[in-house]
């Protein structure tokens, strides 16, 4: 039996999302290249960098991306630090009360950011959706 290679798998991982309904498209991914795929959902997808990959039109549309993609990766760092923040909470003995003040302090910041980002993020779809109206 013949080893699988890479694009073996990928050309097979293709094929399925077809029979299953998407179509093959005439783009190619950015990062490797390969034909993308436009899934039922209507997103477009890359097989074998298997994410989905966003079509922008204008290099306006391209910032906005961007910037909304940059914005959620921020609001994931900034939860998992609080996850962080609230298992060291739970270490934290009521005698440490220094210890207890720092991380609430820190817990507060995190979560006035947090809040700030999902203010960002759904100002910018609000933005998003008026220009899609137009």
């Amino acid at each position: 039996m013949l080893p699988v290679r890479g694009d073996d798998l990928v050309v097979k991982k293709m094929a399925q999302l077809i029979r299953a309904g998407a179509k093959l498209t005439s783009y190619t991914c950015p990062a490797c290249g390969t034909p993308l795929l436009q899934l039922k959902t209507g997103e477009y997808y890359c097989a074998k960098c298997d994410k989905p990959v966003i079509i922008v039109r204008s290099e306006e549309e391209e910032i906005q991306v961007t910037m909304r993609f940059g914005l959620s990766e921020v609001r994931d760092t900034i939860f998992q630090k609080i996850m962080m923040i609230n298992n060291e909470l739970k270490k934290t003995t009521v005698e440490n009360v220094e210890g207890l003040q720092e991380l609430t302090r820190s817990l507060l910041l995190l979560l006035e950011a947090f809040e700030r980002i999902n203010k960002l993020m759904s100002e910018l779809q609000t933005q998003e959706e008026a220009k899609k109206r137009k």
